[in-house]
This record gives C-alpha cells, structure tokens and sequence, in this order.
C-alpha cells in the first residue's frame, strides 16, 4: 500500500471512473464536477458523463439495471463508453456510483469498454455511518425492516472474511458491495493494483475530496459545494415512510409500481420536502457500530497488504464506539403538520402515476371509428359488434 496526504496528477491521457462508493460525498462531488464542467474542459479535463449523474446508464454499464426500468440505456452507455476509450484529452473521467454494482467477470468487461489502463477511484467513509444511509436509501427502495433488523440481516449475509452465504443474481448485500477487501481482489487483478485509489474522508475537512480530485485531473482549485439536494429523512418520518412500506407490501403492492411512484415521480418532492425539516440524526446502536469496525478493520488488513494507493489515513474509516449509545430508541410518533405533508408527496406521486399509466393505455389501445360515419344498417352492426365485446370482458 502506498498512502498519500494528496496524490499526483495522473499523467497526461489518463482516463479515470470514479465507482463511488455511494452515500461517501458522491452527490456533492457530482453536483461540483458538472458545474465546473465549463472550466474543466477549458483546463483540458474531460467528464464524458451528461449532467450530474446518468445513474441509469452506470447501472447498465455494470449489469445492475432492475428489469422495471425501461429505456436506451445501453445505447447511450456504448456511445459513453467509446466516447471515453477514444478521448483525447489531456485527462477523461467518469463518476457513477452505479458502477460499484459490477463483480466478476463484469468488473473485466469494463475494462474491456473503458480501457485496461483506466484508474479507478474510490470514495470511501466509515462504515458504521455509511450502514444508516444505507439502511435510509434502502428505505426508499420499499424497505420495511427496521434499522437494526436491517444490520442483522446484513451481518449475517457477509462475514468479516467475506464469505456471502446468500444467493443474488444482480446486487450484491451491502457488506459485499461496499467491502474494500472485494474491491482489491475482482477490480486491482483486472485494472491493476496500482491503478486503483482510495480516498478515506477527513471529517474535519469537507472539500477535502475536492482537492483531491483536483490533484488527480491536475487543475487548480476550481471545484465548489453545490446544494446536495440529497438530505436524509429525520428519523420520525424516516419510520413513517418504513410504515407505509410495510402497508402497501402487506396488500400486495406490487415493487414496479411503488418504485416508479415513489423512487422516482416523488424523488424531487420528497428531497424538497426533506430539506424544510428539523434535523433528527439516525445514529447505529454501539452494537453496530462494534460489529462494523471488524469488517473495517479486517478490510484496511487487505488494502495494507496490497498495492492500492490510499489518499487519507485508513485508521479514520473506523468510530469510537463510546460515541454510540447502547440503545437508540426507535421513534413511534411524527409530527401532525409533517406528517400531513409527507402524504401530500406520495398521494401527489401516486396520481401522476395513475394518470401516465392511463395514458399509456390510451394510447396502445386503437380507437373506435366515430358511429357519425356509419350509415343504418352498418350503424346497427357496430353497435351490436361493441355490445358483443363488452358481455366478453365481463
């Protein structure tokens, strides 16, 4: 392992991704990459991503894409990924969190789109705290277990040496994911060891990962914070939004539905909504927390033994226990007015879906001739035609 306070320019023609890890500063450093995007091509650095985030066509890139969302994503990922192997620019990068999602066999087939000499950054942030934004997006995905039924479950489906003993076709638990150790082992064979980057988060510096990725493209200090747009639920209506999960499963709703619904027609809403609450922080019980820092710290085991580049001090990936309580109370109640708005966000939500659904319906289904153009006795032949159709459907 190689650590560094702040890494050196990669050298000019480099290509880079950023593969996330998700909840680690991944929107705000997005937010900040596209707009400066202007400057950075100016600065000969290349983001061949269009907007924010194409999450869609990351997920098609590392075969994450649930079958429920429709669309040419994979057209638009090979125009992507040829636009980023035939780049000439001094510096060409790519940053999708959804590329996390690639294992095996896929983890080549990227490097086999993208180039073999691509670096690979990841970002990363300590684990105990990453679980509850994980468990909070998993809620946003029709979760309906509690937090610490969720980090059970999530234990018991990876060790600390990272043996999985659940089956998945498409994505991977959560401590297999987000395992540093995995990330050494399927990505440093493939691209390299000493190709791949970790960067550990200094809580004391937030724009600290600007400037390192800055060093990286070798541009100065252009990058600035952006609204995230991407604030965590308090935890009285992060329950309520589980409660309502558990109801509509309870009656059978079906998960295309609710996703489009909720994960995507109330996204925007409920991320503005969201924002004009009091904070409430969702903290891990200690005993989380302790369980969590012996996968962390069974993880910075492998990296030390490996050829990675860490930007940061890795000792800062685990947390003092102390600093978690024994128990965290779960909240049974939420305020009336909150309450009434986050009903609001989903009843709104779930009417345009209604109201797409119907007009994509409309608009499969032929219209019947207008019975003004038909003369008597065709007139009487339509009509008993129509009533014949209506006795069949009932």
């Amino acid at each position: 392992m190689r650590s560094v306070a702040l890494p050196d320019a990669l050298p000019d023609g480099s290509r880079f991704i950023h593969i996330g890890l998700p909840k680690t500063g991944t929107t705000a450093l997005q937010g900040a990459l596209d707009r400066a995007r202007p400057r950075l091509e100016e600065l000969g650095a290349h983001n061949v991503g269009k907007g924010r985030h194409e999450m869609r066509v990351g997920q098609v890139a590392a075969d994450g894409l649930a079958e429920f969302w429709q669309g040419s994503w994979e057209q638009r990922w090979q125009e992507l990924a040829r636009e980023f192997r035939t780049s000439a620019a001094r510096c060409t990068f790519w940053s999708s969190e959804s590329l996390s999602h690639a294992k095996g066999e896929r983890v080549a087939y990227l490097a086999d789109q993208l180039g073999a000499d691509t670096h690979v950054v990841v970002t990363l942030r300590p684990l105990a705290p990453l679980m509850v934004s994980q468990w909070q997006q998993w809620l946003r995905r029709r979760g309906v277990q509690s937090l610490e039924e969720w980090a059970t479950s999530q234990f018991e489906a990876v060790s600390v040496e990272g043996d999985v003993s659940v089956d998945y076709v498409r994505f991977a638990p959560m401590l297999h994911r987000f395992s540093l150790r995995r990330i050494v082992e399927e990505w440093g064979p493939v691209f390299g060891e000493d190709k791949i980057v970790l960067v550990v988060p200094d809580a004391r510096d937030r724009a600290r990962t600007f400037r390192v990725f800055e060093r990286l493209m070798g541009v100065p200090e252009v990058l600035e914070a952006v609204p995230e747009g991407n604030a965590s639920l308090p935890y009285p209506e992060a329950e309520m939004l589980r409660q309502f999960n558990r109801a509509y499963t309870d009656h059978d709703g079906d998960h295309a539905t609710w996703m489009e619904a909720i994960g995507v027609l109330a996204r925007i809403p409920l991320r503005d909504y969201t924002n004009t609450l009091a904070p409430h922080p969702i903290r891990a019980p200690r005993w989380v927390a302790e369980r969590a820092n012996e996968y962390a710290a069974a993880w910075n085991a492998v990296v030390e033994a490996s050829g990675v580049t860490v930007v940061g001090d890795l000792a800062d990936l685990l947390v003092d226990p102390a600093d978690h309580a024994e128990e965290v109370a779960v909240p049974t109640a939420v305020d009336v007015a909150s309450a009434g708005r986050l009903m609001d966000v989903v009843f709104t939500a779930a009417l345009e879906h209604a109201s797409r659904t119907h007009a994509a319906t409309t608009a499969a289904t032929p219209a019947e001739p207008d019975l003004t153009t038909y003369g008597g006795r065709q007139l009487l032949g339509e009509l008993g035609r129509r009533a014949r159709r209506r006795v069949i459907r009932r």
